[in-house]
């Protein structure tokens, strides 16, 4: 089921299925990528595991997971909604159990105020430590799938190239993310970044801001097509071939008891 929240300027709609966002309009327009044939997704919920992983191991027994794990092919349900926020919530059972064996709630929150889209994760384990990732995957419209991306802050980083084993260190204030780049590195992931804010700039005038305390931001489109960019806030990295088999031993791997933890990004649209 669809749900949709606003504060006059933004308008946000979140589907049950899957828990994620599938249209954001800014004064009445549609930003959100919405599907087609280079990329039929608009945004993933990415949980507990980054990508297309390889099998991983738990106390010695694999699992097959799929891509980016389970939260995406499952159903939430409704927790809580008000005018302008509206909070989902998925418990493990059975069929996440096939891929990940561990009991969990994962709740997460999305408030539209001010202009600014502020998503939550909260994950709470039933019983004993948990390992996972957790990200998110926005695709928002960008005329000819290109977009300015600048940094707040001049940004020391790491780049981690998709597939390899040895981060790169690099200097970074802005790049052009466009098809010819992601032909080269399919997905630009980043590291070590500062905290400070990413803008993303497209051809037809719209700024989108993105904030987060995530260890890495990824920057994907399709090479071959779409009118879409994303800039995902991950909790994780993709997996590579050195990384351990051993899910808790994971690089960037976070953990929750009973307690939970909480995980977040802030997203704002605006015309230039």
């Amino acid at each position: 089921m669809i749900y949709t929240v606003s504060d006059g300027t933004l308008s946000l709609s979140v589907n049950t299925a899957g828990g994620s966002m599938t249209s954001i309009k800014y004064n009445g327009e549609e930003r959100q990528w919405q599907g087609g044939e280079a990329w039929k997704g608009q945004d993933v919920v990415i949980f507990p595991i980054v990508g297309h992983a390889s099998e991983y191991t738990v106390g010695g027994k694999s699992y097959a997971p799929k891509s980016h794990g389970v939260a995406r092919y499952a159903e939430f349900s409704l927790k809580e909604k008000g005018e302008n926020f509206i909070t989902l919530s998925l418990s493990s059972d059975e069929v996440t159990r096939l891929t990940y064996p561990y009991d969990f709630t994962l709740e997460i929150s999305y408030r539209v105020e001010g202009g600014e889209i502020s998503v939550r994760y909260y994950v709470r384990s039933h019983g004993g430590k948990i390992p996972f990732y957790i990200g998110g995957h926005p695709g928002l419209k960008a005329e000819g799938g290109e977009a300015e991306i600048e940094f707040e802050n001049e940004e020391h980083c790491l780049i981690y190239p998709l597939g390899a084993d040895a981060a790169v260190p690099v200097k970074l204030k802005r790049f052009i993310a466009n098809k010819a780049f992601f032909k080269e590195c399919k997905t630009f992931q980043l590291g070590s970044l500062s905290g400070g804010k990413i803008y993303a700039r497209t051809r037809d005038g719209y700024v989108y801001t993105y904030r987060s305390n995530c260890p890495v931001f990824a920057f994907w489109s399709n090479e071959d097509g779409g009118d879409y960019i994303c800039v995902e806030p991950w909790w994780g990295i993709n997996d590579f071939p050195a990384a351990p088999r051993e899910l808790s031993l994971k690089p960037f791997i976070n953990f929750a008891d009973e307690k939970g933890r909480t995980f977040g990004y802030t997203l704002s649209v605006s015309k230039q």
